[in-house]
């Protein structure tokens, strides 16, 4: 599963109630920010970098890095990250590491003969689900599958999206995201979660994700004849368009307005990889030339 879409979901529309509830930050305003501009092809960028103004007036950048799991080379990241932004707003930085596998033996600190270096490192495994349930945070609950929780948690934080009275886009991007992160449980969560609300799911431009993931689950183990389905019918027109038309409103959803020179490109794509690819690219560009960028690429042109 595609966690990183989903983590990209859940933090432009809950980045306040992250900081709230993982980092005890009261923020008065946050905005996220573009990264520094690229001085090579090599040069990193981080998860979700913030600009936070607290109700004491006070101002910090927060960089958030999710991953999945630990990687010995992160909090080297996380330093290079930390010196950039530092350097370029001169502002207090906080770093903190998102880790949704459990790792043991770890601790948020990277230290060698040269540097100590100190990051906020969140285990998620260790957060009780029943706590953020508790509180009502409704823009964690997508985490909820990579806490400590079961079933019942899971499905009960998709019943509280579905009868909130958010936007019917916010719930499904939520839903969706809520489905993705199932995936740590196994695909039978994925596939009731999918049962029941797929017909919000398919607002949200996350839900490609799921539905290309499906099918090739399906594939690989000779599982469940409807995925079987579902390839043959992507073969069609009509399934092409729909690739076209998820990317046509994801790239809406992000700047309000589809420019004709993008439609057009897009609804002349024949290749529903190249659409899925582009869904995320859409999903993720920090602008519409950016966007441009990556469309000139997967088309050649």
């Amino acid at each position: 599963m595609q966690y990183d879409v989903a983590a990209k979901v859940v933090v432009q529309h809950g980045k306040e109630a992250i900081l709230r509830w993982f980092l005890g930050i009261d923020p008065e305003e946050v905005e996220l920010i573009e990264e520094l501009p690229q001085e090579s092809v090599s040069l990193r960028r981080s998860d979700f970098p913030m600009w936070v103004r607290t109700k004491d007036g006070r101002e910090q950048i927060v960089l958030f890095e999710f991953q999945t799991r630990w990687e010995w080379e992160v909090p080297i990241r996380l330093l290079e990250y930390h010196a950039r932004f530092l350097l370029k707003y001169r502002l207090p930085v906080l770093s903190v590491l998102i880790l949704f596998r459990r790792r043991e033996g770890i601790e948020g600190v990277y230290e060698d003969e040269s540097v100590r270096f100190r990051y906020h490192l969140i285990r998620m495994w260790e957060i009780k689900a029943g706590e953020v349930l508790g509180v009502g945070e409704i823009w964690l609950y997508p985490f909820v599958p990579v806490m400590e929780c079961d079933e019942r948690d899971i499905f009960d934080a998709e019943e509280r999206i579905y009868e909130s009275d958010l936007d019917r886009r916010d719930k499904a991007d939520l839903l969706t995201a809520l489905a993705i992160f199932s995936g740590f449980r196994g695909e039978e969560i994925v596939r009731e979660l999918l049962r029941r609300r797929r017909d919000i799911m398919i607002e949200s431009p996350a839900y490609e994700i799921i539905k290309e993931e499906g099918i090739k689950e399906g594939l690989e183990q000779g599982l469940q004849q409807g995925l079987q389905q579902g390839l043959q019918q992507g073969l069609q027109q009509g399934m092409l368009e729909e690739a076209r038309e998820m990317v046509l409103r994801a790239f809406g959803v992000r700047f309000k307005v589809v420019p004709p020179d993008i439609e057009e490109k897009v609804r002349s794509i024949p290749s529903r990889t190249t659409l899925t690819l582009l869904l995320e690219r859409a999903i993720t560009c920090k602008d519409p030339d950016e966007f441009r960028e990556a469309l000139k690429i997967a088309t050649g042109g």
